[in-house]
């Protein structure tokens, strides 16, 4: 078990440096654009602190949001994953077999996090396709993280239970964003030409399609929380084209209202449905036990009392 034991730890200090860098990364190229405005006081203010390429593709894409939905989604993300690194690293979790399966997910997942933010502190068209041909790699490896860690499936102890919540939340984010990416990238390649009259209602209709694909995502993975970066998104939207684009801001701030109502229904639920599967004790091993069907409300937790003292050297 020290490969395993070894290969956590490196995790989560992999993640931590993907994390840093790509935080120094967006800071500097933060300050290269402060510092632009700065010498150049004639200059449109500009929305975002972002390199000139990204800045001007933003302004033509109606469907991505205002800056504060980037700094809350990814600071509330970045903090949750390391809490979560953390806990899968300590040593009373070597032998959880969930966090033995997370490991090439977390891999991947903060590679593909590290080239993110090398490409997108870059000031070249170039860049803008990358990172978000990055961000798409990057979701299916986010959702194969949520699927290791049985999100939705199994029911298991705090307080693995809630440091969970900040994957569904990067698997949820990481899902808009691809939608949000793609016209920077139809943009830079001068595919989409724009047209005002055309592409409102168009991207009024991508927001709404990007509402029912994420309500059926999250159902189908049995996870409201993967709602929730959503609200985020369709308000950052909302704010920003609410004067400039009527019909877009409108429709987004419909969405976002619609979503925070379901997430008001279903969160405090947990899920969609009961998970297969409950974790009923979590020491060096785990007994796991099937979600039993009944009309007797508390089975599962007489099914915990019952299976509470059995531990790893009754096992043996």
């Amino acid at each position: 078990m020290k490969k395993t034991s070894f290969l956590r730890i490196a995790t989560a200090v992999f993640a931590a440096g993907s994390i840093l860098y790509t935080t120094l990364s967006s800071s500097r190229s933060r300050q290269a654009s402060r510092n632009r405005q700065e010498n150049d006081p004639g200059a449109p203010e500009r929305e975002y602190d972002v390199p000139v390429e990204y800045q001007n593709v933003f302004e033509k894409n109606m469907i991505v949001p205002a800056g504060w939905a980037f700094g809350v989604v990814w600071s509330t993300i970045y903090s949750g994953l390391g809490a979560l690194l953390i806990h899968q690293a300590l040593p009373a979790q070597e032998h959880n077999p969930r966090y033995q399966k997370a490991l090439p997910w977390w891999g991947a997942s903060w590679v593909l996090n590290a080239v993110f933010g090398h490409f997108f502190s870059k000031n070249d068209p170039k860049s803008i396709v990358i990172s978000d041909l990055t961000t798409k790699f990057n979701l299916p490896a986010a959702l194969a993280l949520h699927q290791s860690l049985e999100i939705g499936k199994t029911d298991v102890p705090s307080p693995e239970k809630y440091l969970r919540i900040p994957v569904s939340l990067y698997a949820g984010w990481l899902t808009a964003a691809t939608v949000v990416g793609t016209p920077n990238t139809l943009l830079t390649l001068d595919v989409w030409p724009e047209d005002q009259e055309r592409d409102e209602p168009v991207a009024a209709g991508i927001l709404a399609a990007t509402a029912g694909a994420g309500y059926l995502i999250a159902n189908k993975l049995n996870d409201p929380w993967y709602m929730v970066p959503f609200v985020a998104g369709f308000g950052g939207i909302a704010t920003r084209q609410w004067n400039k684009h009527p019909v877009v801001g409108w429709t987004a701030a419909s969405l976002a209202a619609a979503y925070v109502g379901l997430l008001a229904y279903w969160l405090p639920k947990g899920n969609f449905r009961k998970a297969d599967r409950i974790v009923v004790h979590d020491a060096e091993a785990e007994i796991i036990t099937d979600q039993v069907e009944t009309s007797e409300p508390h089975q599962a937790e007489i099914v915990r009392e019952r299976m509470k003292p059995i531990d790893a050297e009754s096992l043996d």
